[in-house]
């Protein structure tokens, strides 16, 4: 049995549903006896219990985006006579991924009414927990950083633009014929197919677009600038000025990492990159910014538990204030602060 031309979609559905019938269950068992098929329903399965887990409030009618779903992987097979099942899976994990990811399906993932076209006109991602990932229904990937919003409309395969408020990294997926703009406040950032990270947080005076590839337009006052790989471009909101200039491009998207290495150093250097991945205001003691030198690498640890290691090696001591505010001081032999 073909996992390409064979894959029993209602039945699929129903299964995570758990609104099979005991001969339904059966005939599904009888499908999977093909590894391929087998390994298939199992990543499906485990993107759906993923998205159960951080889904709580959010019921949209998606019998219309199974239906794209299916139909946009059948179109992605012929572009191939014989794609190997690995890419066939891959395929299709991504775009349950995407589907999952750009409606924000919720624990009630496939409840609703059964219309040909979606009802929601608009689909918001909130970042709430941590800094997450998600796929756009065009293939670009966003990072999304902790306590940041992105916002697009269901007509978003027609016109690739959407509303960010905070921080994120952009990696676009190219289409000559179909810009991708994102709109941050009274700037639009325009592009075809290129990486790069805006910031923009509504409590901070500029909006920042680091560009890592390509080349981007930033769209302000009218007017049409453009930047070139390696450069920042600051927007000051309340002066509505626009600076470009050659900058550390890489670490303003280090955030977005899988993880973070330090070799041989010092406190000021690795301060700067935990406000960074933490998203948080560190008051560093400018007596000890160069005195003590770490070597370690950060991947999904609470930042309190890497200010513990850190002030078990070397004589330090830390608080945190109004939570996102941390402040590092040196203490003495006896244990009180210098």
């Amino acid at each position: 049995m073909s996992v390409k031309n064979n894959i029993p979609w209602d039945l699929i559905i129903s299964h995570l549903k758990k609104e099979t019938t005991e001969q339904e269950e059966s005939i599904l068992r009888e499908w999977c006896n093909e590894r391929e098929n087998n390994q298939l329903l199992l990543e499906l399965s485990s993107l759906w219990e993923n998205i159960q887990k951080a889904s709580e409030s959010y019921n949209p009618d998606l019998e219309f985006y199974w239906k794209e779903l299916k139909r946009r992987t059948e179109k992605q097979d012929k572009v191939k006579e014989k794609p190997s099942i690995s890419l066939y899976k891959i395929r299709i994990a991504s775009a349950v991924a995407s589907v999952i990811l750009l409606f924000s399906i919720s624990l009630s993932f496939y409840i609703g009414k059964k219309t040909t076209k979606p009802e929601i006109k608009s689909q918001t991602y909130t970042a709430l927990n941590g800094k997450s990932q998600m796929i756009l229904p065009d293939g670009t990937s966003v990072w999304l950083n902790i306590g940041s919003t992105l916002i697009y409309q269901t007509s978003y395969l027609s016109k690739r633009t959407v509303q960010l408020e905070g921080e994120a990294l952009f990696d676009v997926e190219s289409d000559p014929k179909s810009p991708f703009i994102v709109e941050v406040n009274d700037i639009a950032i325009k592009v075809l197919g290129t990486r790069f990270n805006v910031q923009a947080y509504s409590g901070k005076e500029n909006i920042q677009v680091a560009l890592l590839e390509g080349i981007v337009s930033v769209l302000s006052n009218n007017k049409e600038s453009i930047m070139n790989t390696g450069e920042i471009a600051y927007f000051n909101k309340l002066n509505r000025t626009l600076l470009i200039e050659k900058s550390d491009v890489d670490f303003e998207s280090s955030w977005a990492n899988q993880s973070y290495s330090f070799n041989s150093k010092n406190l000021a250097y690795i301060c700067k990159y935990l406000e960074k991945w933490y998203n948080v205001t560190i008051s560093l003691d400018p007596d000890i910014a160069n005195s003590y030198i770490y070597t370690f690498t950060i991947k999904d640890e609470p930042l309190e538990t890497i200010l513990q290691i850190m002030s078990r090696i070397n004589p330090i001591s830390y608080s945190f204030d109004d939570g996102n505010k941390v402040t590092i001081k040196e203490i003495t032999k006896k244990g009180g602060e210098i």
